[in-house]
């Protein structure tokens, strides 16, 4: 499924550096580009020989971009403390919205509520944190030992979901787990109909695949994962009608799993041969084969393609992988395309969206150290066909998850592993 995105804050960030050291110049450039792991690989080596406010700023966007908000928060007051006269309005207002989203993704609304008070062109963000912030605080409650799930595939046309059982008012619904699900759990109106839900917001703009809307948003006392109960969660409802008849194959949405559980949860591993789902109770170290995982607008995942390490969106409720229009222009000599260019869609919250594409024979993913060949791979050809796309290859979905025997995502570690 693809995301459904909170139209909240908008992040832009621009550093413009003239410097005689290259070192320099090389991590001014990362910055505006955005490349964290540019600057999480090279900043630890770096660090004392660059300028304050260049380390900052990159300690402050790598924290940022892998859950440790805390971290990147106390990056960002020292820098618009200390340096803001050095770095400029422009980037002192882009950290300062970095320093928002932090405190909401962390779940301290009321600070970020606080931020952003009497600004009239963020009312609706103000309100929206306000009301979260009068939400008791998510918390996951586990046993000593570690819990084991059953999941389950709906097969579609052109792949599977991975469904999970969740007890929800004491009776089981099946919930997707999607990694392209931003932050709150996703449920439509009917099926908000049958829980007793607690009210929270009733006008949260929102977008996704194809068009923007309008949604309401709602708590409930617990949710249970097997033996794991999580007290708090909160969902986005979203209107029957704007999820279009064909979006699941036919099938009538369900339940998805918001990504504040499954940071929540920590890791979670999936055995595809005995279809079930561990998440451990140790949160055991990761070995130097794993493949990088960043969150900012949704999650990105760097699998190495043709050599490269390239950055793809990571979105497990999209039953097939794609590549865009960007990997053509990049590595089309490197691809062999089969059939003629026909019509794709993306289908999801909000609509239809429609472009063209062409299949590639084979494009081999190597994750985790892993590597997995797959064959008729679509490359959308539409340039910028989704609302969404930024500067990613494409999207990782369900389908490239489940050909591996394990496939295992830490969402501390901000990694993925398999097997």
């Amino acid at each position: 499924m693809k995301r459904v995105a909170l139209a909240i804050l908008a992040i832009t960030l621009s550093v413009y550096i003239v410097s005689a050291q290259s070192v320099t110049e090389r991590f001014a450039t990362a910055l505006n580009n955005q490349d964290i792991l540019y600057l999480q690989e090279n900043l630890p080596y770096y660090k004392d020989s660059l300028p304050q406010h260049i380390s900052l700023m990159a300690e402050a966007l790598c924290y940022s971009q892998t859950n440790r908000y805390h971290k990147s928060n106390k990056a960002i007051e020292e820098l618009l403390n200390n340096h803001a006269e050095v770095i400029g309005s422009d980037v002192v207002g882009s950290f300062y919205s970095l320093l928002i989203s932090n405190l909401y993704l962390s779940g301290n609304t009321a600070a970020a509520a606080e931020l952003i008070k009497g600004n009239e062109q963020s009312r609706e963000a103000y309100n929206y944190f306000k009301a979260l912030s009068r939400k008791r605080p998510l918390q996951v409650l586990r046993p000593k030992r570690d819990v084991v799930i059953p999941f389950t595939r709906s097969q579609l046309s052109s792949g599977s979901h991975i469904h999970i059982p969740v007890k929800i008012g004491g009776k089981s619904e099946s919930f997707i787990f999607d990694t392209g699900a931003n932050k709150y759990n996703i449920i439509t109106e009917s099926c908000a109909a049958r829980y007793n839900f607690t009210p929270l917001f009733d006008s949260l703009s929102t977008t996704g695949v194809g068009g923007s809307g309008t949604s309401r948003v709602v708590t409930i006392n617990k949710i249970k994962i097997g033996k794991i109960v999580v007290k708090n969660p909160a969902f986005i409802v979203i209107a029957d009608e704007t999820m279009p008849a064909d979006s699941l194959g036919g099938f009538k949405l369900e339940f998805v799993l918001g990504t504040d559980v499954m940071e929540a949860l920590g890791r979670v591993s999936f055995d595809m041969e005995q279809s079930t789902m561990t998440i451990p109770a140790v949160q055991s170290a990761t070995n130097g084969q794993a493949t990088p995982m960043t969150h900012a607008d949704c999650y990105y995942i760097y699998p190495t393609i043709n050599g490269h390490r390239l950055k793809m969106q990571f979105d497990t409720g999209a039953v097939s992988s794609s590549m865009y229009s960007r990997y053509l222009a990049e590595f089309g000599e490197k691809t062999t395309l089969i059939g003629e260019e026909q019509s794709g869609r993306a289908r999801g919250f909000g609509g239809t969206t429609h472009y063209k594409a062409q299949k590639a024979e084979k494009i081999e993913f190597e994750i985790g150290g892993n590597i997995c060949p797959m064959q008729g791979v679509e490359i959308i050809t539409t340039e910028n066909a989704l609302p969404y796309q930024h500067d990613e290859y494409g999207v990782l979905g369900a389908d490239i998850a489940l050909r591996y025997s394990r496939f295992t995502i830490d969402f501390r570690l901000m990694c993925v592993l398999t097997e």
